[in-house]
């Protein structure tokens, strides 16, 4: 039983086994062992690898040549021929006239009208005959026919002394005297031809033009050698002593 479970728990973990080294008189597992595996550290893999590498890389260079130029001198026409109107201006004279300064105005004035106030009494009620009821000490009523006198009030009112009314101021218009411009000539437009004026210039001529032609310089490549991890060191577990299960 007690080896079945040793060979479960070495299966579940998924152990490699790799070639034993030599071992130590401490190293050695104890007499009631039946396998012993101890874990170690194997190194990591390393190789070298070669590759190109761009150095400097490839360009394109346009390079110019500049024009021929060449100057010459060449009669050209400065100024066209061309018509001009020549204008003189009319001429004017000047002429006083009676003209409007300021024209008439009107100007209103309102005033209030004029009021008293005075006091006037008046019949309210006209007074008559009514009936009245009296009570003695001893319990004996009386109806009686009496006269009521009139009742009278007195009101204030404003009376009007003097109505309202409106007074027109109107101002004459002014006049004087200003100059008028009076047309004596009129106008006038004459055409007159001016001819044209010639001359020299220097002019650039260009014999041969400019020209660009495209240089294309390949990239410089270099060999690079470089160390590469292959595969990284793990832990694995090695057997360190096995002998046969005791039945």
């Amino acid at each position: 039983m007690r080896n079945f479970v040793i060979r479960a728990s070495l299966a579940a973990s998924v152990i490699v086994l790799v070639a034993a080294p030599a071992f130590s008189a401490s190293d050695r597992c104890s007499e009631r062992a039946i396998t012993c595996y101890e874990k170690v550290r194997t190194p990591a893999v390393y190789a070298t690898k070669t590759r190109q590498v761009i150095v400097r890389p490839g360009w394109r260079e346009v390079v110019t040549t500049p024009p021929v130029v060449k100057q010459v001198t060449v009669p050209v026409v400065m100024r066209p021929g061309r018509w001009r109107t020549v204008a003189a201006p009319p001429v004017y004279a000047t002429k006083f006239e009676r003209v409007l300064v300021k024209a008439e105005t009107k100007r209103v004035e309102f005033i209030p009208p004029v009021t008293r106030r005075v006091e006037q009494t008046i019949v309210v009620s006209p007074g008559g005959v009514a009936w009245e009821r009296t009570r003695e000490l001893s319990g004996r009523e009386r109806l009686c026919k009496v006269r009521t006198p009139p009742v009278t009030k007195t009101i204030a009112r404003d009376v009007v002394v003097s109505p309202a009314r409106r007074i027109i101021y109107v101002s004459p218009a002014v006049y004087g005297i200003a100059p008028r411009p009076v047309l004596i000539k009129p106008a006038t437009a004459t055409r007159v031809y001016e001819r044209p004026v010639h001359g020299l210039i220097n002019r650039s001529i260009v014999v041969r033009p400019a020209t660009a032609e495209v240089v294309d310089h390949p990239p410089v490549v270099a060999a690079h050698r470089e160390r590469v991890l292959l595969r990284e060191g793990r832990d694995v577990w090695v057997n360190s002593r096995s002998r046969p299960e005791a039945d």
